[in-house]
């Protein structure tokens, strides 16, 4: 892959195009990527809604039927339900690990296989999550295909 880089001053907003020889992974894992950029969730903090982006967020928990968005410095709580959350983060290469937990698969630094068919998953930040068995196939084909 070749990566080009043309600054125009006069340029009115940001550009991307992707050329390619035929339609493959990379190349809608490139496309989700770049339609992340923008998008965010509303989170509440000690009663204050903040914009978070979608490539900012490490995981999301649901806990107590509560949902809590977690980041790099900072933890939100979402009025949504989990159910609701992977709905629309789903394309951006979130997947659930298990009945409480969505992961951004983009910030996985490591994982290793664990007792009982389960993975732990080291995020970028030293983290550890792990897969239960029922989603051990969805984590397993996410993580093959970001290779």
């Amino acid at each position: 892959m070749n990566l080009k880089l043309t600054h125009l001053v006069d340029l009115p907003a940001i550009e991307v195009e992707i050329k390619y020889p035929e339609m493959n992974r990379t190349v809608e894992q490139l496309i989700r990527r770049v339609e992340s950029v923008n998008h965010v969730i509303i989170g509440n903090d000690n009663g204050r809604q903040y914009r978070i982006l979608y490539e900012d967020i490490l995981y999301i928990e649901s806990i107590e039927k509560k949902t809590f968005i977690y980041t790099p410095s900072q933890v939100f709580r979402s009025e949504q339900k989990l159910y609701q959350l992977l709905d629309e983060l789903r394309p951006y290469e979130f997947v659930q690990i298990s009945k409480a937990c969505l992961l951004n698969i983009n910030i996985v630094e490591s994982f290793q296989a664990l007792a009982n068919s389960r993975i732990e998953v080291t995020l970028q930040d030293g983290e550890k999550l792990n897969v239960s068995r029922k989603y051990l196939p969805e984590i397993k084909r996410a993580l093959s295909s970001e290779e």
